[in-house]
């Protein structure tokens, strides 16, 4: 495995204001990549639909309580028009912030780090995003589902995007939906991390998020290292240890 390693995150509802790159609209209408055509689809959708989607629907569209709609509704209107940052700043969650993308060069960091997301399928850290709220188990009007929908956009692009490299797979289950059996069984590299309370059951999704961070870090600063490696050689935080199941890691949560 020649190319780099390839981490797969999911995105964060805490993102940087405003932008200085190129405005969505004209991102997208530009984009002659295998996305493009879905990413000119799901825009039009979000931006059509808005007058079928009363605040109730909007808010779990975007994620967010009542006293935030109207903003939110504004926010996914001037889609066409918002200005872009390129993803690793956009993203400002807990999880990019302590796996230190603002302060990476994508093309020349050691492992690519791709986020799933609802607006974009698929964002590479040198991709334009504008600001945004979309959440990716919401349902469009005119789309349906998203997750399904990016799932059969996006599930073989994300598969070529694995092929001939080692690739951590960090999605919650929800963004874990973007893949289908099928495009998963032909990535050979792929190691999943999940994230366990010591019963089994899954870890509390913000407990995790400090937790992703630093495992991202350390796989960006040692691109070599693979998941006996990552066990042995990488703290995961407080109240966090990683253990091997089978080919895959597992982080289990003490608290």
């Amino acid at each position: 495995m020649s190319r780099r390693p390839l981490v797969l995150l999911p995105p964060s509802k805490g993102k940087a204001d405003d932008g200085d790159g190129p405005v969505y609209g004209d991102v997208v209408a530009a984009d002659t990549g295998p996305l493009g055509e879905a990413r000119r689809r799901l825009l039009a959708a979000v931006v059509g639909d808005l007058d079928d989607l009363d605040d109730a629907a909007l808010a779990r569209v975007a994620g967010v309580g009542g006293a935030k709609v109207a903003q939110a509704r504004a926010l996914l209107a001037g889609l066409p028009g918002a200005p872009t940052l390129p993803a690793h700043l956009r993203y400002t969650g807990v999880v990019h912030g302590n796996a230190g993308l603002a302060d990476i060069t994508p093309r020349r960091a050691g492992a690519e780090v791709i986020v799933v997301s609802a607006l974009a399928g698929l964002a590479a850290m040198g991709d334009a995003v504008p600001d945004y709220r979309l959440e990716f188990a919401a349902t469009l009007p005119s789309l349906g589902g998203i997750a399904g929908w990016w799932r059969e956009q996006a599930a073989d692009e994300l598969a070529r995007r694995c092929r001939g490299r080692r690739v951590w797979d960090l999605l919650p289950a929800e963004h874990a939906r973007i893949w289908t059996t099928e495009a998963r069984s032909r990535v050979r590299g792929l190691v999943t991390v999940g994230f366990v309370r010591p019963d089994g059951r899954a870890a509390n999704a913000a407990r995790t998020k400090v937790c992703k961070g630093r495992l991202t870090a350390a796989l960006l600063a040692a691109p070599d290292l693979d998941a006996p490696g990552l066990v042995t050689d990488v703290d995961p935080g407080d109240q966090w240890v990683l253990r091997l199941d089978g080919d895959d890691v597992l982080a289990l949560c003490h608290v």
